[in-house]
């Protein structure tokens, strides 16, 4: 069986090696860990305990060197930023003498063109759960000014007026009065500022001076992105792999569970209690009964008790995050449903308009799990090619929404059912400048063709919707439909 598993992997990494050849007229730099990858199935067993922080991950950083001079950076491999600035959180929550002011719109414009540096989060998380990150009980008159959080500034300018600012999009919570050190970040930026940084301008001006949309966007990009080459995590191909995975979950004798192998491919194992659905395309679903009179559900515990169950049941891809928490309802109980997203080389892996098709859910009831699925495409990295040197510069966002600007204003008319003859040509620009609300970079999972090469993508939000746009030739994916 060893014998024929190594053979199949070495067909595999042979056809990926041949797919990369074909196409070497246009991505050529063969980095050397696309060679040292092949040997696959070589991964750790061990169950490595998680923490809740290490389900905390940015999706982007600005960093305001003063006045209008910003950088942006959608990944971080050198600098540890977001390790630097989790230590001074840290202080900042866990201090008892903290002095907690609401901001205006107007005052926090005025801090970003201070030297700081900002967090962006690609989901709101819940305060409540940003302050268990940090080993700290978040004081309730934080709680009752902001719910949630997507942002973090931290401010940088004076060792003397330290301050952090925490935002939803609409609400801003200054909180100052905590004495930390921000040295070690501060000497990061000083380093980042020698560098030839990607700078970010607003969309008031790039766009248009006459409106006011403070949203970041690169009108010019210092760096070009990587072809991910990648092979599914799970690649079931015997009943003994298949059975493998279900002693994970049942961790009993599998002579006592019920095996059903059904016409379409999937393999169901049952018990009394426990369901596992083990889909042909490599799919997980788990269920499990909510046992009766058990505790009260809270949040905190429910999702602690999901990343402990997950930890034992498959493990985690690389650079797993929270990415969002559901309040969802069974039979009269109250429950939560959290969703993880992952990262690859940096970058969020998304697929198409079916977002489940890259995510980890876990639905918990009672802090007990009620299900799991972990979906087939959840891919590992084996190797990447980048372009070569001129032949090929990636877009910058700046670049994607002029170049489809008449694609992203149609939908935008579609969307909010606008009469255009009821609408000037200049107001119905401003308003379509005024929609842009995002501008950050992933790698797409082109589910549809099952190839096995993820892509740098754009993905632009206009008005709530999110469009995604080849990061290299500026083409619509997913046929132009939001995701």
């Amino acid at each position: 069986m060893i014998n024929k598993e190594r053979i199949k992997s070495f067909l595999l990494a042979f056809l990926v090696l041949t797919t990369i050849y074909l196409i070497q007229q246009l991505w050529v730099e063969f980095p050397d860990e696309l060679f040292s990858s092949l040997a696959f199935g070589q991964e750790s067993t061990d169950v490595k305990e998680s923490m809740l922080s290490d389900f905390i991950l940015p999706e982007k950083y600005t960093i305001n060197f003063g006045g209008n001079n910003r950088a942006i950076m959608y990944f971080d491999e050198t600098h540890g930023l977001w390790n630097k600035g989790k230590e001074i959180l840290k202080e900042a929550f866990q201090s008892k003498n903290i002095k907690i002011e609401e901001m205006t719109d107007e005052e926090f414009e005025e801090i970003r063109k201070k030297r700081a540096i900002g967090f962006y989060f690609p989901n709101d998380i819940h305060t409540f759960i940003f302050g268990k990150v940090f080993d700290a009980d978040i004081s309730s008159s934080i709680n009752e000014s902001i719910k949630k959080i997507n942002s973090i500034y931290i401010y940088l300018d004076s060792l003397r007026d330290n301050f952090i600012i925490i935002s939803d999009g609409k609400n801003y919570i200054k909180i100052s009065g905590v004495d930390f050190n921000f040295e070690n970040i501060k000497d990061e930026i000083d380093i980042i500022s020698k560098t030839d940084y990607t700078r970010v301008h607003t969309v008031t001006d790039l766009l248009d001076p006459d409106i006011k949309n403070n949203t970041y966007i690169p009108l010019q990009v210092k760096f070009n992105l990587s072809q991910v080459y990648v092979r599914k995590e799970i690649d079931i191909s015997s009943e003994l792999e298949e059975d493998n995975i279900a002693a994970l979950f049942f961790n009993r004798d599998l002579a006592y569970i019920r095996r059903i192998e059904e016409n379409d491919g999937s393999v169901i194992y049952i018990d009394s209690q426990r369901t596992l659905k083990i889909h042909e395309n490599g799919t997980l679903e788990f269920f499990k009964s909510i046992e009766a009179n058990a505790e009260t559900g809270n949040l905190y515990m429910s999702l602690k008790n999901a990343i402990d169950f997950i930890d034992t049941h498959m493990g985690w891809p690389d650079d797993t995050y929270l990415y969002k928490v559901d309040e969802i309802e069974f039979e009269n109980n109250k429950g939560y449903r959290f969703t993880f997203k992952y990262k690859l080389d940096g970058l969020t892996v998304i697929s198409d308009e079916n977002q489940t098709l890259s995510s980890i859910e876990i639905e918990m009831f009672n802090n007990q799990v009620k299900s799991y699925r972990r979906p087939r495409h959840i891919w590992r990295e084996i190797g990447k090619v980048t372009p070569k040197g001129s032949y090929k510069n990636m877009l910058s966002a700046y670049d994607i929404i002029v170049n489809n600007y008449n694609f992203i204003k149609i939908k935008f008319i579609e969307n909010n059912n606008i009469n255009v003859d009821t609408v000037s040509a200049d107001e119905l620009d401003k308003n379509v400048n005024l929609a842009i609300k995002d501008a950050c970079l992933a790698y797409y999972d082109n589910s549809a063709e099952e190839n096995q090469v993820l892509k740098p993508v754009w993905i632009i939000n206009v008005a709530g919707f999110s469009y995604v746009f080849d990061a290299y030739d500026g083409s619509e994916e997913n046929g132009g439909n939001p995701r």
